[in-house]
């Protein structure tokens, strides 16, 4: 497997899950795809990775441990420098209503294809 590099236009992604190898693992999948990225497995540090990275969009677990995905997609909505990022919420279960009524701006339900992940970040960003 060769890593593409980082293609012009291709957004810079960063993807919170509390699972180190769920973080690795899909990080792996789109960099292979020419995406940038950052990985954060501890939601606590969200906004010094938003400030350090900037990251144009985040991939995010709805299952984060103590803090769950809709909490940290606040403390995103909330934090003036980087409450309009367009954040994905990801689950194995179906709670794409209760993520966009939250204010997330896409859902991917796990387990997913990969092209379900790249398919949700070009509706937001648009094609490369």
């Amino acid at each position: 497997m060769s890593v593409k590099p980082d293609l012009p236009g291709k957004p810079k992604l960063l993807i919170v899950d509390d699972d180190p190898m769920t973080c690795r693992l899909i990080k792996l999948q789109l960099e292979m795809e020419g995406y940038p990225c950052e990985t954060l497995s501890d939601p606590e540090r969200i906004l010094d990775i938003l400030d350090r990275a900037a990251p144009d969009l985040a991939l995010v677990d709805f299952h984060l441990g103590i803090q769950g995905g809709l909490d940290l997609l606040q403390v995103i909505r909330n934090c003036e420098a980087h409450k309009h990022m367009p954040v994905i919420l990801m689950s194995a279960t179906d709670y794409e209503r209760e993520c966009r009524q939250a204010g997330a701006d896409g859902f991917v339900l796990k387990p997913f294809r990969w092209q379900d992940i790249a398919r949700a970040i070009s509706d937001i960003t648009g094609p490369p």
